[in-house]
């Protein structure tokens, strides 16, 4: 009774905790800036209204093949799975561990499914996923049989890594490949056929791994579950390797395109940091990962951990455990039948609604759960156990179709991936370990009511609470698409020319604080542009989003029709973008021959020399000192090294910050003079200027920019001819 009652305190702390968390939020979110909220109506949200489709029609516009290739796949790999909870006991025997240890082999899958799957997704993004997805079942097949000749704690822990590493195909491929073959309007139907594989691989898992143990003879009879486990994963490669590969957002662009657009077969890797910050930045798939987090620590210790309790303190044989594991996972099929059409009824009507009903379910899936460990006996047990198993099969069904429609379709491998990184790094293996500890010190039942309870509320709270978000989101997915077809469209017509640098509809915040705002610029081939404006007006906060240093919350960046909004730095400066920074930019114990060369470090042998060596002659004060360390120059001399180290990159845009910052006006001279000579020779330039005379000495036009947007783009002298804005630049005051 004390240890009930001490479990529903800490739930109600847990709830206090949630709301405190939500009220917190809620209050930042009332306190932000006023933002440029892009929310459009329902007829151009793909999946919202509309007619229903039958999951006969979607599969019969996506063919079986796909769906039945990665269900099996999926099936099978639930026997290795189920194994390694169902065997636990046996396993621990033969091998001698302790409930700890354990847990930490089970976090072991964990840590690998989650580090596979980050390298994966980007592979999944510029290779066929078919391809990836073969291989990745070839290789489960021989660490599976592997783990069946393991002799000690140390090599199953071994084979659990390769085991997670080669499942870890899972997270960036089968989704976002589903969802790509199959139409929007049935993706909750789709989605729940393919998780009825899994439920079907955890009835049967049990029953297999059960039986198997139990017909060869011997303590060590569940070796051979995974070597029965291993075969069938060879006809399982090649059910994969007959997958018809479809267009990357295809679904989308015919949503609401009405077509689909042609790849880019010059599209940029996109990088996996700067993928992640703009997914975060997705409002409702931020608060999903975070409860996905919370979750986590559930999710991996209910099947390992229960299938301990129910050997010793219930006296479940393998055989019985197998049993009893296959009949709570049987409701599963039909919560999946039900689920999936009213998920996709509910997305139709409403996707906050949706989402909010993923929260629910999660929330129950943890109290039916922990219920069922109180009961007296194992028949009463199992039915909240099916209950809770049934609620998280509708839950996860759901939130994979609700989140696939957040997910720019170039990020959507990379947001399956992060979702692995929250759940199973954050919360999976964690959440094993610490059950583990727990269970070692106050038994196994109030272990997993201190872990289920609080992680499965916290992260239904979360989730729910970014159901505020979900229509703005899949806004912006939509208005990317609608800019790329109409940037396409430009194109294609007869005279158009392509920008050096485009940036559209492009929105960055530090933290909560909004501070660009729906901007649009283009730079043409040759062109100088000044950014004019008052201090805090986001000049230099532009310049860094083009040039990778920071991440936009919305909108594209384009250099050259290149798309490079998801490139990094690095790969910026490779292809051209390279940016002067305002103030101290070099190596003050360095010469200026060595700064040169360390500005050049992504060169080398003859070409380094080259650049080197025209760097030098452009700039002959420089030539003069060339063994005098940077930081015995002044600072209009530090300036001239700084634009020096730029132009060894020999950029196609050239991006300089505040040129005259602090310099004396006879240094401020001299580098104007070298910039003149550079626009002479058609060198691209976006220079950020506190001085209104500096800009009209070099600029051919002028952008003001005020509060996060651009209030002024024109010629250069014409803004001078504004006295408003003139007086803003001068005195840092604001226009009328």
């Amino acid at each position: 009774m004390a240890e009930a009652g001490d479990d529903a305190g800490g739930a109600t702390g847990v709830a206090g905790l949630a709301a405190t968390v939500l009220a917190e939020e809620e209050r930042r979110d009332h306190e932000r800036s006023a933002t440029t909220e892009v929310v459009l109506p329902d007829d151009l949200l793909p999946g919202v209204g509309g007619d229903a489709m039958s999951l006969r029609q979607a599969i019969g516009t996506g063919g079986a093949s796909t769906l039945v290739a990665l269900g099996f796949a999926r099936l099978i790999d639930g026997f290795d799975n189920t194994a390694m909870s169902v065997l636990a006991p046996d396993i621990q025997e033969t091998l001698d561990v302790s409930d700890t240890v354990m847990g930490a082999i089970g976090g072991a899958f964990g840590i690998l499914f989650l580090l596979g799957s980050i390298p994966l997704s980007t592979l999944a993004d510029r290779h066929p996923r078919k391809l990836i997805a073969a291989v990745s079942m070839a290789l489960w097949a021989v660490v599976v049989f592997a783990t069946g000749l393991v002799q000690s704690a140390f090599w199953l822990f071994i084979a659990r890594l390769g085991t997670g590493i080669s499942q870890s195909y899972a997270l960036p491929v089968n989704g976002p490949l589903i969802a790509d073959t199959y139409p929007i309007e049935a993706r909750s139907r789709v989605f729940a056929t393919y998780g009825s594989f899994e439920v079907a691989g955890r009835v049967l898992a049990p029953l297999f791994a059960g039986s198997i143990a139990g017909l060869v003879a011997g303590p060590e009879s569940w070796r051979w579950v995974f070597f029965v486990s291993a075969a069938l994963g060879v006809p399982a490669v090649f059910l994969l390797l007959r997958i018809r590969e479809p267009r990357r957002g295809r679904n989308e662009m015919q949503s609401v395109l009405g077509e689909v657009l042609d790849e880019d077969e010059g599209e940029l890797p996109i990088s996996i940091s700067v993928a992640f910050e703009r997914l975060r930045r997705i409002r409702s798939f931020y608060f999903f990962l975070t409860g996905m987090a919370a979750l986590g620590f559930a999710l991996f210790s209910i099947p390992l951990f229960l299938n301990l309790y129910l050997e010793d303190e219930l006296g479940l044989s393998a055989w019985e455990r197998g049993v009893f594991g296959a009949l709570v996972a049987i409701p599963g099929v039909a919560a999946l039948a039900i689920a999936g059409p009213r998920a996709d009824r509910l997305f139709r009507r409403s996707p906050a609604a949706a989402v909010a009903f993923v929260g629910a379910m999660i929330a129950g899936f943890g109290v039916f759960i922990v219920v069922g460990l109180y009961m007296p006996n194992v028949v009463l047990l199992g039915v909240f156990y099916a209950i809770g198993v049934a609620l998280s099969q509708a839950a996860f069904i759901t939130v994979v179709s609700v989140t696939s429609s957040v997910i720019p379709y170039r990020l959507r491998s990379r947001g399956t991936a992060m979702v692995g990184v929250y759940v199973f790094l954050f919360g999976g293996f964690f959440g094993a370990v610490l059950t583990g500890m727990l269970t070692d010190a106050i038994g196994r039942r109030s272990a997993l009511t201190l872990i289920v309870i609080p992680s499965t509320l916290i992260g239904g709270a979360l989730i729910s609470y970014g159901a505020r978000y979900i229509r703005r989101d899949i806004s912006l997915c939509v208005e990317e698409l609608l800019e790329e077809k109409q940037e396409a469209d430009r194109l294609r017509e007869e005279g158009a020319a392509v920008p050096a640098i485009q940036v559209r509809n492009l929105d960055f915040s530090y933290g909560s604080v909004q501070v660009l705002f729906d901007v649009n610029l283009d730079v043409a081939t040759g062109e100088t542009v000044a950014l004019l404006g008052t201090n805090g007006a986001g000049k230099s906060t532009l310049l860094r989003v083009i040039s990778g240093l920071g991440v936009a919350t919305r909108g594209v960046v384009r250099l050259h029709g290149r798309t490079i909004t998801y490139c990094d730095p690095e790969l910026r400066a490779r292809i051209g973008i390279v940016q002067l920074m305002g103030g101290n930019a070099t190596f003050a114990s360095l010469s200026i021959e060595e700064n040169l060369r360390m500005a050049g470090f992504l060169y080398d042998g003859d070409d380094l020399d080259r650049r080197t060596a025209a760097a030098l002659e452009r700039f002959p004060a420089l030539a003069e000192r060339r063994r005098t360390a940077a930081g015995d120059l002044s600072g209009g001399q530090q300036q001239m090294l700084a634009l020096a180290m730029a132009l060894m990159h020999e950029p196609e845009v050239l991006i300089i910050d505040e040129l005259s910052l602090g310099l004396a006006p006879i240094m401020v001279q001299e580098l104007l003079k070298t910039v003149q000579e550079l626009r002479e020779h058609g060198q691209t330039m976006v220079i950020v200027e506190q001085s209104l005379n500096v800009a009209l000495a070099v600029a051919d036009r002028a952008v003001f920019m005020e509060k996060g947007q651009i209030r002024f783009d024109g010629p250069a002298r014409e803004l001078a001819e504004r006295d408003d804005l003139a007086r803003a630049v001068f005195l840092g005051g604001t226009g009328s």
